[in-house]
């Protein structure tokens, strides 16, 4: 009988559709003049996020066909890692767009100006639900979990750069102009450098089979502090142009 690890199981084209429509919406947002149509940007991307909320929770209320596939628990635990993994960090975010103001969003939804956009949030959470399902599939197939985390951690560090980079509605990265921060693509570099790190360490996360949220908040732990470190390393390099 076929198992998890040798076929496609049913979350696995709900999982791969949910990040096709998730690009797609960013893309829109990007090329589109959206705000022509008189709807703030931010409200652009709620279509997908309820496509991913409805079909994620039909999928997960499945019950599983026999003992082998778990494909439910599976998607359900990635889902419990987003959720933890993405509120743990949202204080650091709170830091760079309310403090030191090194990000500023320009379409508010639900809450105004008391925290990230609800929008914006619930994205990171399919984001970082992608990424851990690919992880744990990758392993499932029999790729050694660190090079599973390593192409996980490519992939989150090139995806931050292309969903940051494709936002340009949604916020404005270093509108202070701080000019010793190199970007790519209007990204500071710091940003997929972060991400590339933060996302090859589900080994630790998961060390000794760690619950989804307890791993999840040591993934926005450290996601959070390597931005701030990555951020204030970077502006401590001495620009070699105002030199």
């Amino acid at each position: 009988m076929a198992t998890l690890n040798t076929v496609k199981i049913r979350t696995d084209k709900p999982i791969i559709f949910v990040a096709f429509t998730t690009l797609i919406t960013f893309l829109i947002l990007f090329f589109v003049p959206v705000r022509s149509f008189g709807i703030k940007p931010i409200w652009w991307l709620y279509p997908n996020l309820l496509l991913a909320i409805i079909w994620f929770v039909y999928l997960i209320r499945l019950q599983p066909d026999n003992a082998q596939d778990e494909s439910s628990k599976l998607l359900l635990r990635c889902v419990l890692f987003g959720c933890a993994a993405t509120v743990t960090y949202l204080p650091m975010d709170w830091l760079f767009s309310r403090r030191v103001q090194f990000i500023v969003y320009h379409s508010l939804d639900f809450l105004g100006n008391v925290t990230t956009p609800i929008g914006i949030i619930l994205s990171w959470v399919i984001f970082a639900t992608v990424y851990v399902y690919s992880y744990h599939r990758l392993k499932m197939v029999g790729v050694h979990p660190f090079v599973a985390s390593s192409i996980t951690g490519v992939a989150a560090a090139i995806g931050s750069v292309i969903i940051f980079g494709l936002g340009r509605e949604l916020w404005v990265w270093n509108p202070l102009r701080i000019a010793n921060i190199p970007a790519i693509a209007t990204v500071p570099i710091f940003v997929p450098i972060t991400y590339l790190l933060t996302f090859t360490l589900y080994p630790y996360y998961y060390h000794r089979k760690q619950h989804p949220i307890i791993a999840g908040i040591r993934c926005g732990l450290f996601l959070g502090l390597v931005m701030f470190l990555s951020f204030l390393l970077f502006m401590r390099i001495p620009n070699p142009t105002l030199g």
